[in-house]
This record gives structure tokens, sequence and C-alpha cells, in this order.
């Protein structure tokens, strides 16, 4: 009788044993369980881990495995992803330097409205990253963006006006966009404000 009360002793904590282990491997550690999501092909979960090693946050900086992870979940069509990737080629971090994939991915991602990507985009045709240097492009590209309400665009789009590039110089218009974005929180708007202030 108490060799088979030991051994069932045994048993349930090798049983206990078990389930913490799966319990520390899984709940208890979300960067697993965000990899398992990932291995499965999920492009949010894949994006989620590309700007884990690219932050360095919860696990050590590595930005070939960001590159990787950004690379993978943009292919699977996450936007986010594509706009970090774009910004990877461009930099040369993690993989060698494209200014052509960077301006292609920000194209791809700018089709899908995405703010940051039309900003970046805007930016590519202003100083020919990867493209044909298109001042006008460039101007209407920033426009679009702040019209849609993207305080850094508006910001910038302030700036085209100033110097007058991509378009006429308009030292107005550039005064009513940094206002605009200087409402909308903008730091840099509420600099060129500040800027324009102490200059009078």
């Amino acid at each position: 009788m108490e060799i088979i009360e030991i051994r069932t002793g045994i048993t349930l904590i090798f049983c206990l044993a078990v389930a913490l282990f799966f319990l520390h491997k899984y709940a208890a550690n979300p960067i697993k369980k965000l990899l398992l999501k990932a291995s499965q092909n999920d492009p949010e979960a894949q994006y989620k881990m590309g700007l884990m090693y690219y932050t360095g946050k919860q696990i050590k900086r590595d930005f070939r495995q960001a590159f990787i992870w950004f690379e993978t979940a943009a292919q699977n069509g996450q936007v986010r992803a594509m706009v970090a990737l774009a910004g990877l080629y461009n930099a040369g971090r993690g993989c060698d330097k494209n200014e052509r994939q960077a301006f292609s991915w920000y194209n791809t991602a700018a089709k899908t409205k995405d703010l940051e990507a039309r900003v970046n985009l805007a930016v590519c045709y202003l100083q020919g990253i990867g493209t044909t240097k298109d001042e006008v492009k460039g101007f209407q590209t920033m426009k679009s963006a702040a019209d849609d309400k993207s305080p850094i665009a508006c910001t910038l789009l302030g700036d085209l006006y100033s110097k007058g590039q991509g378009t006429s110089p308009d030292k107005n218009q550039a005064l009513k966009c940094y206002i605009k974005a200087a409402k909308q929180g903008e730091p840099f708007a509420k600099q060129r404000l500040k800027e324009l202030k102490e200059k009078k």
C-alpha cells in the first residue's frame, strides 16, 4: 500500500513539474508565444518579432534578425513591416544599403494609404532616393499626406512652401501649415513657429 502511495506521489510530482514547465515555457514567456505565432505565418506576430529585435526590448538587439522578420511580414502584406523594411534598406541596417528597394517598399506601403510611408515616399522623390528626383511629385505626395492629417507631413509641407521646393515659394502657406501641425501637437512645427517669432 505504501509503495502504491509513493508511486502515486511521484507521478503527481512529475505531472506538476511538466505542467509548470509548459506554463513557464508558453504562458510566462510571451516571446516564445509570439515566436510560435510568427513561425505559424502570422504577419502581425512576425512584425512584432522584427520590432523586438530592432528596438532591443525584451531581447538582444539584432538588426539582421529584425530585417529577416520585417521582410517576412512585409511579404505577407503587413504594412508597418513594409515601412520598417524600407527604413532598414535605406539605412543599410541588417542588410546591404539598397535605395531602390527602400523606394519600392515605401511605394508599396503608400498604396495602402499609410501616412508614414507616404511621407517617406515624398522624401524619396524630393531627394532622388531610389528613384529619379522629382520635386513636384514629392511636393504633391507630401501635400496629399498633409491633407489626410499627418502632422509631420504638414510640417514638411510648410518647409517646401518656405523654400519653394516642388512649388512656388509661399511664406503665408508655410505659416498656415506650421500652425495647423502645431495644433496637432507636432513638435517640429512648434519649433518652426518659435524660430519665425524670433526672426521678427
